[in-house]
């Protein structure tokens, strides 16, 4: 006989997974950046542990705070932590990745930067799609938000794919500083996002 979870245990469950996921996947792309230098990868690897961060008040938002009464400060907090962070990790792909075009400085390639970012792209839509849904039913800003922030680590590990595929396959230069540029311009965004809905 299946046992019925109700909607805000799900949530809890599903934020844990988004954790868990995220600062495995996370802090071996930032490793793997920081020994080969690609920026695309630095802002893939902090996107998904920032994300990771808030999926974790999450988990008590769903859970403890659920029951307390605190959710929605918690909700608060939690976006505007994320706001905070997309907009300084912004800013610093966009001055490093200038840099490196105007520099020509280049990243190594990387085989393990690849599999991190195809193993992201076939794990994260699930965890998007699952999250977005119970947003609906549980009528929560922040677990949307939260949801929104999964699906762009799928375009974030989707940029950063191709970039690190071009630099490999065509030995292009700019390649990974250009993925670069584009997610400090949606990370820019989504800063922005979510500091208009924390306040």
């Amino acid at each position: 006989m299946a046992v019925d979870i109700p909607p805000a245990h799900r949530a809890a469950r599903l934020c844990g997974a988004t954790v868990l996921w995220n600062l495995v996947i996370g802090s071996a792309a930032v490793a793997t950046a920081a020994i080969t230098g690609s920026l695309s990868l630095i802002g893939f690897g902090v996107n998904a542990v920032v994300d990771s961060s808030v999926s974790s008040l999450l988990v008590w938002r769903f859970g403890v705070a659920h029951v307390s009464g605190h959710a929605e400060r918690l909700e608060h907090v939690a976006l505007r932590l994320a706001g905070v962070a997309f907009t300084v990790i912004a800013l610093y792909l966009f001055v490093q990745g200038t840099r490196s075009l105007v520099t020509s400085k280049h990243a190594d390639t990387s085989l393990f930067g690849i599999v991190e970012a195809v193993a992201a792209l076939a794990v994260l839509p699930y965890l998007a799609v699952a999250k977005y849904r119970l947003s609906q039913q549980l009528r929560s800003r922040t677990l949307r938000a939260d949801s929104l922030l999964t699906a762009s680590g799928i375009a974030l590990a989707a940029v950063a794919l191709i970039g690190l595929l071009l630099q490999r396959t065509t030995g292009s230069q700019s390649a990974d500083p250009i993925a670069a540029l584009i997610i400090a311009a949606v990370l820019s965004w989504q800063g922005f996002r979510a500091l208009r809905e924390s306040s």
